[in-house]
């Protein structure tokens, strides 16, 4: 569980004990009871698996990601008079909605907000009146829209605020409107002097089958504008940044050139224009013959250079050269052209790209 703090754990404590019950324990992300607030801590809540990313049987991170998320920001028409110091999260960005907001980017997963048909009131005192009233009555708010194709998702983060010790009812609403049997839930929650109360407990116990990781992000709602280096952290952490995934994806990608009986094997870069290439294999094509130093081949399709590093190597290069649409093997050193980028480098077999003729196969290496 991380938390945000600059004062001491005792008048932490002191605080939370004299404000639980109380109006000054706000319902939603903002109006929670004030604190100040520093940096973000990691603790275990006993709930559930402690699997930081879920693995396919190959090792690989599996599936798409959903990042949903219920905000008092989404989720209130502002008043003319309202307040923006007072209640300073109920003007967007909200503070789950930031938290979420930064989920997103770091995990590149589809971002969701949970809102009501009923918007809740912007003043402070009339929102918290109403939380504690659904929660008394145990209501189950009327949603405007649910998340599309929830099969499709194998890991959810759900952001939420603390109201009242637990958590909104709308995203209870939410939970039991989806099946999240077996999926992979990270947990993200802003509040004041309350902390995770029994939230997670809730939350588990609308969604019995899913997986409910121990590892929760539990920041004060007035340090959460300044979180985004500390979220950041935690998703890298989990193993879900969109950087760190497309690294691993790439990284020792292969691809064989079989012909005759020869193969010569390449390793792809993280290139775009690697990308463009390894998407149409496999290609049996024809090998061309050109200069001294290269053997070229055309794919069906040009390759997107926008984001690939100029080829600057020597013999075993694999290239690829823009104005004419050819992929090269290099056989021999050769000079630098703006629009010559590279693809790879031969890993096995460069001896005999000099011999390749004739219809060559291109294909992922197994």
């Amino acid at each position: 569980m991380k938390k945000f703090f600059s004062m001491t754990a005792a008048i932490a404590i002191i605080l939370s004990m004299t404000a639980c019950g109380t109006a000054s324990d706000p319902p939603a992300d903002s109006p929670e009871n004030t604190s100040a607030a520093s940096e973000m801590e990691t603790t275990s809540t006993g709930t559930a698996e402690t699997e930081a990313v879920i693995e396919a049987e190959d090792g690989s991170l599996e599936g798409n990601i959903l990042v949903a998320y219920f905000s008092w920001a989404d989720n209130a028409v502002l008043a003319d008079d309202v307040d923006a110091v007072a209640s300073p999260s109920v003007i967007p960005p909200g503070n789950v909605q930031q938290l979420a907001g930064w989920v997103q980017e770091e995990t590149g997963g589809d971002l969701f907000s949970i809102r009501v048909t009923d918007p809740y009131p912007s003043d402070w005192d009339e929102c918290l009146d109403r939380a504690n009233r659904e929660r008394g009555d145990g209501a189950r708010p009327e949603l405007a829209e649910n998340a599309a194709d929830m099969e499709q998702y194998d890991t959810i983060f759900l952001g939420y605020p603390n109201w009242w010790y637990g958590v909104p009812m709308a995203l209870l609403s939410f939970l039991e409107q989806n099946d999240l049997s077996g999926k992979q839930v990270y947990l993200f929650c802003s509040h004041g002097t309350g902390g995770l109360a029994n939230s997670v407990e809730l939350i588990t116990d609308a969604v019995p089958d899913a997986r409910i990781a121990d590892n929760i992000v539990d920041g004060y709602e007035e340090e959460a504008a300044s979180s985004q280096e500390d979220i950041q952290n935690w998703v890298r952490e989990l193993g879900f940044s969109e950087d760190e995934r497309e690294r691993e994806m790439t990284e020792g990608r292969q691809i064989s050139v079989r012909f005759g009986e020869n193969q010569i094997l390449c390793e792809l870069n993280g290139g775009s224009a690697a990308d463009s290439l390894y998407e149409q294999l496999p290609l049996t094509i024809e090998v061309e013959d050109y200069s001294t130093n290269e053997k070229i081949f055309y794919p069906p399709q040009p390759l997107d250079t926008g984001d690939s590093p100029l080829a600057q190597a020597g013999a075993g290069t694999l290239a690829y050269y823009e104005p004419w649409g050819d992929v090269v093997f290099f056989y021999g050193d050769y000079h630098e052209n703006p629009s010559l980028f590279e693809l790879g480098q031969v890993i096995s077999g460069s001896e005999m790209i000099s011999g390749m003729s004739g219809t060559i196969t291109v294909e992922a290496a197994e």
